[in-house]
This record gives C-alpha cells, structure tokens and sequence, in this order.
C-alpha cells in the first residue's frame, strides 16, 4: 500500500488533519500524520521550546519518519508543510508531491501586503528571530479563514499552538540565514507535483503556488475559485480532496501505461 505523509502547516500539529486524512484514505493510501517538532506538546509546555527551533530541525524529523517507511512515500504539505515537503524531497527520495497554499522557497518572493499583515505583529517585537509565534487570532480569521462560515473559524482556532520565530525568520528574510535553510535545489526532486491554490488565498497568495509549480518540470497547477488558505477542512474540503482524487488517479493511469509500454517493447525485443 502507498504511503501519504501529511505535513501540516503553522500553528497546527498532526490532529489538524481530522476528516481530511480519513477521506483521502479511502483512496487506498496509508495515512501518517506526524506533528512538527513540539507542536504535540500542551500549549505552555509547546511556548517554551518551540520558539528557536529551525526548518532543518523540523525537517531533520520527517526525513527519519519518511526514511522508516518500506518505500518512498507521497508527501502532501499545507502551507508551511509545502516547504518542508520540499526540503525532504531534496534531501531523500519521494514518490511525488501535492502542495496545498506552498509557503514560498527562498527563491520566490514573498512579502505581499496580506503576507505581512498576517506577521507583522510577532515581526514587530523584539528578538523576533528566537520568540514564539502565538496563533494571531484576528490574522489567523482575516487572511487565513477569510472565506470560511463563522461557525467554523472559533473551532479551528482553539485547537491552534505556538510557532517557532526561527523558522518564519528564515522564510521571510532568508537573505539574512547563514545556513541558507529555505534554499531548494530543485535538481534534486523527481516526480509529479501537484500545486493547489485558491483565488482568495490571502496567507500564502497565488503568485506563490504559480511560481513553485513553475520550478517543476512535471507539475500541475489547480486553482479553485473562491477558495481561501484553508484547504483541508470548511467549505473547500470536498473541492480539495476531488483535485487529488483525479491527480491521483491520473498518476495510476499514467504509470499503468508506462508499464504497458515497456512490456511491448521486451516483447518486440523478443526479451519477454
């Protein structure tokens, strides 16, 4: 059976997923779910450690998980989860990518108005490169569930923890990171991507996901309309999880040909 790995996104860890990831197993794939570094930790336990933890040490993690697996795994990243999902792919072989609402490598560039607005409050205090990021309630409405029923916007937020400064640090002036964490290599990632956007994504804008679909050779950019930057659960669930149901399909498809095409050609090569 296949394996998925779901990498979640900033100030969400692994229950995030919920109903999404039990959907997206029905399609025959095997399902883990992996919180980042301390974000499986209770709220103030999570806001003492978390705030100078780095990309490469959320990615150090997810490279063990996906090295466990008995064969390379699909990876499917939310937001900040995309980068991630990147920084695995160059670093260990993957069957392929799905990136919802992609933060942005350190090649794209990233400072949009409603990017900033989303920020702007931990980047204003002091020392920002080593605090803890809260979850910013009226950022996390406006610019992340900006197009989600009220019903849902105060349930998805309780459930929200802290998140490293570090890390958003390294994403937002990486010209400014020695370590050049938020650099990809994209020479280094085989196999399909498919890119998933919304016309109302205000957290990670569209411009983001068209330029990291443009860094791959075998990629598919969708974009919904009227979606915001909440993929995996609200409103814009079912229109997500039909996107990759076809992608995935169409992958099943197109390997079911190869096959076929090779299995002609040892024949006409009178090897089979």
């Amino acid at each position: 059976m296949k394996s998925i790995v779901l990498i979640h996104g900033t100030w969400c860890n692994g229950t995030f997923w919920g109903d999404f990831a039990s959907q997206l197993e029905k399609t025959g794939l095997q399902i883990h779910t992996p919180s980042l570094r301390y974000h499986d930790l209770p709220y103030e336990e999570g806001i003492k450690k978390v705030g100078d933890v780095s990309l490469t040490d959320y990615v150090d993690d997810l490279v063990s998980l996906v090295e466990s697996l008995e064969e390379p795994p699909l990876l499917l990243g939310h937001s900040l989860g995309c980068l991630l999902a990147q920084m695995v792919a160059e670093r260990t072989p993957v069957a392929g990518m799905i990136l919802m609402g992609p933060a942005p490598t350190a090649d794209i560039f990233a400072l949009y108005p409603t990017m900033l607005a989303s920020f702007l409050p931990h980047f204003l205090r002091w020392g920002f490169w080593k605090k803890p990021i809260p979850p910013y309630k009226k950022a996390f409405f406006s610019y992340c569930l900006n197009a989600q029923d009220p019903s849902i916007k105060e349930k998805l937020y309780q459930n929200l923890v802290p998140d490293s400064g570090k890390v958003y640090t390294q994403m937002a002036f990486p010209f400014l990171d020695k370590s050049r964490a938020s650099y990809v290599d994209f020479r280094n990632i085989t196999g399909p991507v498919l890119v998933i956007t919304g016309s109302e994504d205000k957290m990670t804008v569209s411009a983001i996901a068209r330029k990291t679909a443009h860094n791959y050779k075998d990629s598919v950019l969708v974009s919904l309309t009227g979606a915001d930057h909440m993929y995996p659960t609200g409103k814009f669930q079912g229109k997500t999880l039909s996107v990759i149901r076809a992608w995935l399909e169409e992958q099943e498809f197109t390997i079911k040909k190869m096959y076929k095409v090779l299995f002609l050609l040892l024949i006409w090569l009178g090897l089979f």
